[in-house]
């Protein structure tokens, strides 16, 4: 049995609801007894909603929690007294108001039998519904999390090769390298903790800032054999995008293209509502095996499809160029951080 614990956003809507449908109810019955609206007629359904469900509801809310009941049964008996009780007590009021008889206990249990099942079986099912959603998202983190840890060693193994090759001869491009490989890494352990609250989304500016400084290693690693250019609309450096999703599509280009020099182009451009990122390159291009099973693809691209999938609900797509071989990487982000 789920929880009866709602929010009080959850709370105020649900009494709302509930008196909006009671006082429609109630003053469309006036009517239909030809009976003309009057002071003590509103008063009279204004009291139907107070004793008849808000107070039995807020009451039996407020013991199901005190004494912590988490049977289902239990509750809705609970539930169940509390409107008898409140209707009982609303009869009184109606009739010093109205000039009609009062309820008999019988008569109350009636009147409460379908209004509190109806009630508790609506509020069951709205609670187990949010503890499956808040399931899934918590399923949804858990993978998130799990792709970001898969990540930070792939690009580190790769850098930490590039550094090494500079060491003995070349100290000082192996400082500043090293001070690069940093600030990637602070970056990316910046962004890698991805929490209900907060999706660790970045500005396409910052994530700029940060491949460029791997670019740079990459570049010392492979000289004039990598040349990695950017053309980016600058009116979207202040769009936001999930944070490391370009350098692997990169990492993926430089270790697959196969030819030197090897030229990649990164593309960002307004299209329509949506943002375009898209990576060209002059290699060897996708296998046709790879392009009709792109699930079957690398570490890098794999981890980049499962988190868009999961953080921007949008897909990344593969193809090759249609007048060479070079291999073609795209993906589109809603604008103003919105899912696609």
């Amino acid at each position: 049995m789920v929880d009866l614990i709602l929010r009080p956003k959850e709370q105020f809507v649900m009494l709302a609801s509930i008196a909006a449908i009671s006082l429609a109810i109630s003053l469309t019955d006036w009517v239909q007894r030809g009976m003309h609206l009057s002071v003590n007629i509103l008063l009279s359904s204004i009291l139907a909603v107070i004793c008849l469900y808000w107070l039995p509801m807020v009451l039996s809310y407020l013991g199901v929690q005190r004494l912590k009941l988490s049977n289902w049964p239990l509750q809705y008996t609970i539930f169940y007294c509390f409107m008898v009780l409140g209707c009982m007590s609303w009869g009184v009021l109606r009739s010093l108001l109205v000039n009609t008889q009062t309820f008999a206990l019988f008569e109350a249990a009636a009147i409460a039998l379908p209004w509190s099942a109806g009630i508790f079986v609506a509020t069951t099912f709205y609670l187990s519904q949010r503890h499956l959603k808040q399931e899934r998202q918590l399923r949804q983190l858990a993978e998130i999390r799990l792709l970001h840890s898969q990540l930070n060693p792939h690009f580190m193994f790769n850098s930490l090769n590039t550094i090494s090759a500079f060491l003995k001869h070349h100290p000082e491009t192996a400082g500043a390298l090293i001070h690069n490989l940093a600030a990637v890494l602070r970056y990316s352990l910046k962004h890698s903790v991805v929490t209900e609250e907060d999706a660790k989304r970045v500005t396409i500016a910052d994530e700029l800032v940060n491949l460029n400084q791997w670019v740079e290693i990459e570049t010392c690693r492979f000289g004039e054999n990598l040349s990695i250019t950017f053309e980016v609309d600058e009116s979207l450096i202040n769009e936001e995008m999930p944070a490391m999703l370009l350098q692997p599509i990169l990492e993926n280009a430089i270790k697959h293209a196969k030819v030197n020099p090897l030229n990649i182009k990164v593309l960002i451009a307004a299209e329509g509502d949506e943002v375009l990122f898209e990576v060209r390159d002059n290699g060897v291009g996708f296998s046709g095996a790879l392009l009709a099973q792109p699930e079957k693809a690398g570490l890098g691209l794999s981890i980049t499809r499962s988190r868009l999938r999961l953080e921007a609900s949008t897909e990344l797509e593969l193809s090759n160029e249609e007048r060479s071989a070079g291999a073609v990487v795209r993906f589109r982000l809603k604008r103003n951080g919105q899912v696609c």
